[in-house]
């Protein structure tokens, strides 16, 4: 994560420009094609699982996460999206949808950790997140 931001972005090379909208930290915004994340912290190697659902989830069970929002609305052109750094580089593995077109989505946040094995004291501390997305 750079500059406190990553993304959740549709592979299409015909969508906008993903950071052309930046939400507030601990936020996100749902908008052309990508679901941008803001953290409150500036740099670090999040943990982000990318979950892909029939209808509206529950909240990630295995920790506490908070809310960043209420669920919003995205369309994805393609079938396949991916999570990209502030320098639209891959993060991530494709993820493959079950088609194109409307989603609702809703990201989860998790209380900072720390990571003692990390070397750069700028990644050591970290946060997790979940997106979940659903038809």
């Amino acid at each position: 994560m750079e500059r406190h931001l990553f993304a959740l972005a549709d592979t299409d090379p015909e969508r906008e420009e993903t950071f052309s909208q930046i939400p507030d930290n601990s936020a996100f915004l749902a908008h052309e094609g990508s679901v941008v994340v803001a953290s409150d912290l500036e740099d670090q190697r999040a943990k982000v699982r990318v979950e892909l659902w029939d209808s509206p989830p529950d909240a990630p069970a295995e920790e506490e996460f908070k809310s960043l929002g209420e669920p919003s609305a995205v369309f994805f052109e393609s079938e396949r999206i991916q999570l990209i750094s502030l320098m639209q580089e891959p993060q991530s593995d494709e993820y493959a949808l079950t088609s194109a077109g409307p989603y609702r989505v809703r990201v989860w946040m998790g209380s900072q950790q720390e990571n003692p094995a990390e070397e750069l004291d700028a990644y050591r501390l970290f946060e997790s997140f979940v997106i979940q997305l659903w038809r």
